[in-house]
């Protein structure tokens, strides 16, 4: 396996901002608070507590609690299966958000806040859109009993453009950043990256490449960690595609939940929507990159494969 950066410190060793990284991160998120989110995160608040009395009241399979981490690359719909299993009557669901006491910028917040969280939880499984922590995923394992972690991964080219919607340049500034040996300025995504994938993009980049080809690059660094971290060996992980989880969402997630030991409930799939698969053209990467992404898409459908083939 290619040497993984920061690996003896895996998820214990906290990323320090400077000064004006912290105020800009403070003010971004200050200018996030207006009425209408605040509307939206109250009416959240309430439903979650319904939904909360609902929980306690069920009568549930087991009683032991199960941590499920939600891993994988940005607009790749590990959000949608965390709020998935939420659905689920013995399910319930710490999504990545902006106001959230599982989250803290987007990262897990320390063991054991999340050790309470899983036990004050209403429901045995107890799923965390732990995006950030991608690369932390192994340790992740190690560290909370009993815990399963499932790898969301979409084609890239549908989450290339999707991040390009959402953020612009941003992974062609992160790109940059890589190729210039700066992995400190990435915050947790530049930990963990193995030296031979860092050595791949200062190779490839140039300020000549996309934000679509870039795009392709990040989506390339963030799910080469699943192989990375051995995680296609680890009987606790599964891998999961994008599109198949919307497509044939009632047979992928029979997987998911014959994986997780529960029982499936048609209500699981209530917000699974499949109008994001090609919703918008591809503006094409070149012959190299694209060939990059296509043989780790390959090694990907196959761990996904053998998923339906095991769980199925």
């Amino acid at each position: 396996m290619p040497s993984l950066r920061d690996a003896s410190s895996a998820y214990t060793a906290p990323v320090r901002d400077d000064a004006r990284t912290l105020v800009s991160g403070l003010a971004r998120r200050l200018s996030r608070i207006t009425p209408e989110r605040l509307l939206r995160h109250g009416n959240i608040q309430l439903e979650r507590a319904g939904k909360r009395i609902a929980r306690t009241l069920t009568l549930h399979p087991v009683r032991t609690k199960r941590p499920v981490f939600i891993s994988g690359s940005n607009r790749s719909g590990t959000q949608m299966v965390c709020r998935a299993i939420g659905n689920s009557p013995h399910g319930w669901d710490y999504p990545e958000a902006d106001f959230s006491i599982a989250f803290e910028r987007y990262s897990l917040r320390s063991h054991a806040v999340i050790d309470r969280l899983i036990d004050f939880a209403p429901a045995p499984y107890v799923s965390f859109g732990s995006i950030l922590d991608s690369q932390f995923t192994d340790a992740l394992l190690d560290r909370f009993d009993n815990s399963r972690a499932i790898w969301v991964y979409r084609r890239y080219e549908d989450a290339v453009n999707s991040s390009i919607r959402s953020w612009g340049s941003h992974q062609k500034n992160m790109m940059r950043l890589v190729s210039q040996g700066k992995l400190s300025h990435l915050g947790p995504r530049g930990l963990r990256i193995a030296d031979d994938t860092v050595a791949l993009i200062r190779r490839l980049y140039s300020e000549s490449l996309s934000d679509e080809e870039c795009g392709c690059l990040y989506w390339y660094m963030r799910n080469r960690v699943f192989f990375d971290l051995g995680l296609d060996r680890d009987p606790r992980v599964i891998a999961l595609q994008y599109e198949d989880a919307v497509l044939h969402p009632e047979r992928s997630f029979r997987s998911v939940f014959r994986f997780l030991g529960g029982p499936y409930h048609a209500s699981v799939v209530s917000d699974v929507f499949a109008t994001s698969v090609g919703k918008q053209g591809w503006r094409g990467a070149s012959t190299e990159i694209r060939a990059l992404c296509d043989a780790l898409k390959a090694r990907l459908d196959a761990e996904h494969a053998r998923t339906l083939s095991g769980w199925g």
